[in-house]
C-alpha cells in the first residue's frame, strides 16, 4: 500500500528555524485549525489509535465504517474483548485525553503508531479550519466540504543538528527556476543526490551555476513538489499541488519567511 504526503517548510532552512508552537498557536487562533476534538480529529489519527491498539494482541485488528470520535475506536476493542469493559467511553475527548484515559487501565497503544516522522516535537494531528479553505484548491475544498476529517495536517520539529528529509521514490531532478530542464550535472557535485548530501551536512550550501553566474541554495532550485528538507515541516495528507502552495503561502505569511512545499509518494 503506497503513502502519499504533502510537506511545507521553510524554504531557508539554514536560517534560524522558526518556533513551530507558536505557528500552531498562530494557526488556532485564525481558525486555519481546529481543536482536535471528538470528531474533529482526521481519519488518520484514529486508524493509527487503532494500528496501536491492535498491535498490542496478536489478530485483534478491528473495523468498522463511520469511525468518526477516540470514542468509536474505544468502543470496537472493548467490544470486542480487547479493552476493559469497563472503560468509559467518551466521544469528546481529545487524542491525548484518551491515551490517559487508557493508561489508567494499564494500556499503552504500541508507539510504533506514533506517526511523528522522527521528530523531537510535534503537534496532535489537526483538521483544517474553515479559515484555510480559500487557499485550497476548487478540488481539495470540495473534499474538505465533504467530510474535513480526510486531510490531517501536523507539525513537526526537530532539534538536530542535520535536517530532516522527506522524499519518496517520485524524487525529480531539479531545473533552474522558471525552466522545466533538468539539471542532469551540477559540478562538482556528482548529482542531485550528492547536493541533498552536501545540504544536510551544511544547509548554506551552494551550487554554481556556469551558465547563468549565479550560485544557488538547494530550494532556490526548483524540485519539481518533489523534495522537502529542513528543521522544521508541516505534514498534510489528502492535498493536491495548488493546495500545498496555497497553504505554503498562508505558513509563510504567518512565519514571516518563505515557504515552499513537496510530495512524497513512499
Amino acid at each position: 500500500m503506497s503513502e502519499h504526503h504533502q510537506f511545507i517548510f521553510p524554504r531557508d532552512f539554514h536560517l534560524p528555524p522558526p518556533d513551530w508552537p507558536a505557528l500552531e498557536t498562530r494557526l488556532l487562533e485564525g481558525g486555519f485549525i481546529v481543536e482536535p476534538r471528538g470528531d474533529r480529529i482526521p481519519y488518520r489519527a484514529l486508524l493509527n489509535l487503532s494500528f496501536g491498539l491492535a498491535a498490542l494482541n496478536e489478530g485483534s485488528y478491528q473495523h468498522q465504517e463511520q469511525i468518526r470520535t477516540p470514542g468509536d475506536v474505544v468502543a470496537m476493542y472493548v467490544r470486542a474483548g480487547y479493552l476493559p469493559a469497563t472503560i468509559p467511553i467518551r466521544h469528546n475527548d481529545t487524542m491525548e485525553e484518551t491515551l490517559a484515559l487508557l493508561a489508567t487501565y494499564g494500556v499503552t497503544p504500541d508507539p510504533l503508531y506514533a506517526d511523528a516522522e522522527g521528530s523531537d516535537w510535534h503537534s496532535p494531528q489537526y483538521c483544517l479550519g474553515a479559515a484555510a479553505r480559500p487557499y485550497l484548491s476548487a478540488d481539495s475544498r470540495e473534499a474538505y466540504d465533504a467530510d474535513s476529517q480526510q486531510i490531517p495536517l501536523m507539525l513537526l520539529a526537530y532539534d538536530s543538528a542535520n535536517p530532516n528529509v522527506a522524499v519518496g521514490e517520485n524524487l525529480s531532478e531539479p531545473s533552474l527556476p522558471g525552466s522545466d530542464e533538468p539539471l542532469e550535472s551540477l559540478p562538482p557535485f556528482d548529482s542531485h543526490v550528492d547536493f541533498i548530501g552536501q545540504a544536510f551536512e551544511n544547509p548554506a550550501a551552494q551550487w554554481h551555476c556556469e551558465e547563468t553566474g549565479q550560485s544557488y541554495r538547494i530550494f532556490e532550485l526548483d524540485w519539481h513538489f518533489s523534495l522537502a528538507m529542513g528543521f522544521r515541516m508541516v505534514r498534510a495528507e489528502g492535498l493536491d499541488r495548488a493546495s500545498a502552495e496555497g497553504l505554503a503561502a498562508l505558513i509563510g505569511e504567518l512565519i514571516g519567511q518563505p515557504a515552499t512545499c513537496s510530495h512524497r509518494h513512499l
